[in-house]
């Protein structure tokens, strides 16, 4: 056996293919460059290599009729889509599992014939590779709204394109305007022309080193895989778990995928990613978040099947009935310490497990008070260590079976033992300013842009005169409200008490919390202002919570 090649064109041509199709293995992990927090510059580059020639690593097939469970590569990608897996009827049909290379094929599949993150890849043919650094391409993603120009070629028309030299001529003459009258560019336009065509039309050119494995299991293909990520990135625990989960019930990930999906969904736009769900069924089958796949028997495999079909529900609550239905919190950089919910899922799944009731909007004020007291401080007092949610599952799993309410007291022994303070701090409260406003303002929603939340300072930063002890003062959290950015257009640098007494501030007047009357001298001050709106935010959490706090000695920055 050795590595054969096989042009772009060819390679993109057998992805899916009813026939002798490339596929990928339930094995595989998730497509993970699509989310690459610079991933249209990884595209880029890869698609660049390829045009310059360098080698871009070997694909790795098992060639097999065997009838094994296989999933379809994703076409248009977008974030949390999934590769999704094939209908059983298909399963013993003639295929190639791709066991190595699944991030550059999917890679090459969705920007080459679909799009990307809603984007298409273009190349810009007027790009000068003699004088680019050494990163730069002629690669660029642009949006369907961006105006057309001959300059720009679309990858997804150049790779579908027959390779004739009638389909090379004419498409030059559609895009050599873009160099008006200049030898030089249209030179330089038919060099990028021709580089392109030769890689991604032409197939004499092959690109694509492969190997393919044939056998009639995949004992052979898993070693030749294991040899050949010897010193790379290992498989996580939980991606082994997984996987032997995967032996038993071949969608298990897909339906993992689908409950992440629905917990999003239900939770206002919450991403609990598939691998927090199963870490969280870990701890309700082995009473531990820490996961070692060789402690996990065959038997303990099956129950992670039945948690998935029993105990879904008593997840989903928590997002829906209980972040989103009472706190109105619909992302996940609100919640600061996501490790420490799992006990409140715990204990709600036990309950349902116990027959007594589990929904969020059924349980009483007294039910739902130490839920309260526990969410509040187990985010601020950051009790979020493995051995400590362990131990406070554990304790809620005792309580729900018990038919008592959740305990709270016990959990702050608990946390006093580990070293972790069993109080609230003003500091502390200072230090998690997206989630204690969002926690004492329930009925309002933040508005994200990249990730942070829109917040609106009442006295604003930039007020006019204002000096650094006015800034420092007033960039607190009890300054605080949550409010579209569009409010600054009206009263940036604009006093309060002069932008609520106009007629356009008026009108935001009822979105505001805690703040005196229109007309009252405390707006006159902003340090009176903010000593008023803190004594208004600590009661408020007295009175929802029955926590006060001890106030802080330190200045935070």
């Amino acid at each position: 056996m050795s590595y054969a090649g096989i042009s772009v064109r060819e390679a993109l041509d057998r992805i899916n293919a009813p026939n002798n199709g490339w596929f990928l293995p339930q094995v595989q992990r998730q497509y993970v460059w699509g989310a690459r927090t610079e991933s249209e510059d990884y595209v880029c580059l890869l698609l660049d290599s390829l045009l310059k020639r360098y080698p871009i690593g070997g694909i790795v097939l098992w060639e097999t009729s065997a009838r094994v469970p296989y999933r379809w590569f994703v076409g248009e990608y977008a974030p949390g889509k999934y590769a999704k897996q094939v209908d059983p009827g298909l399963w013993g049909a003639d295929k190639a599992l791709v066991y190595d290379g699944q991030q550059r094929l999917q890679t090459l599949y969705s920007v080459l014939r679909h799009r990307f993150n809603e984007r298409t890849l273009h190349f810009d043919l007027l790009f000068d590779s003699t004088s680019a650094e050494s990163d730069e391409t002629g690669f660029l993603f642009r949006g369907e709204q961006e105006e057309a120009s001959p300059r720009f070629l679309r990858m997804t028309e150049l790779s579908c394109m027959k390779c004739s030299e009638e389909e090379k001529v004419d498409l030059e003459d559609r895009v050599l305007p873009a160099a008006g009258e200049d030898k030089t560019a249209k030179l330089r336009i038919r060099k990028n022309l021709s580089a392109l065509w030769d890689i991604f039309v032409d197939t004499n050119h092959k690109s694509i080193a492969y190997f393919s494995v044939k056998a009639d299991n995949s004992n052979e293909v898993n070693e030749v895989f294991r040899r050949l990520n010897t010193g790379g990135v290992a498989l996580t625990q939980i991606e082994l778990v997984l996987s032997k989960v995967k032996a038993l019930h071949s969608d298990y990930e897909e339906k993992l995928w689908q409950l992440a999906e629905k917990i999003k969904e239900k939770s206002g736009g919450i991403d609990f990613p598939s691998s927090s769900i199963l870490q969280f069924f870990h701890l309700l089958i082995k009473s531990t978040i820490r996961i070692d796949e060789a402690r996990i028997d065959t038997k303990e495999i099956q129950l992670f099947q039945d948690v998935l079909i029993n105990d879904s529900d008593p997840l989903v609550e928590l997002f829906s009935g209980y972040l989103w239905g009472l706190f109105r919190i619909n992302h996940g950089s609100i919640v600061p310490r996501w490790l420490a919910i799992l006990p409140i899922a715990s204990y709600l799944t036990t309950r349902k497990r116990a027959g007594k009731e589990w929904r969020i909007r059924a349980m009483s004020e007294e039910e739902l008070l130490p839920i309260h007291q526990y969410f509040l401080l187990s985010q601020v007092c950051d009790w979020n260590t493995q051995t400590m949610v362990n131990a406070f599952a554990r304790e809620a799993v005792l309580a729900a079976e018990q038919g008592a309410v959740f305990p709270i007291e016990k959990i702050r022994e608990i946390a006093i033992e580990k070293s972790r303070t069993g109080n609230l701090n003003e500091h502390q409260l200072l230090g998690q300013t997206w989630f204690v406003t969002k926690i004492l303002m329930p009925h309002r929603t933040y508005i994200f842009h990249a990730n942070r939340p829109q917040v609106d300072h009442i006295f604003p930063l930039n007020l006019d005169s204002a000096d650094s002890q006015y800034q420092d003062v007033v960039d607190v959290l009890w300054n605080f409200q949550p409010m579209p950015a569009e409010v600054n257009n009206y009263k940036r640098a604009t006093h309060p008490k002069t932008f609520f007494n106009s007629d356009v501030g008026s009108k935001y007047w009822d979105a505001y919390d805690f703040i005196p009357e229109r007309k009252s001298e405390t707006w006159d001050d902003y340090a009176e202002f903010v000593e008023y709106r803190k004594k208004l935010m600590l009661d408020k959490l007295n009175e929802t919570f029955h926590l006060s706090i001890t106030p802080s000695k330190v200045k935070m920055d």
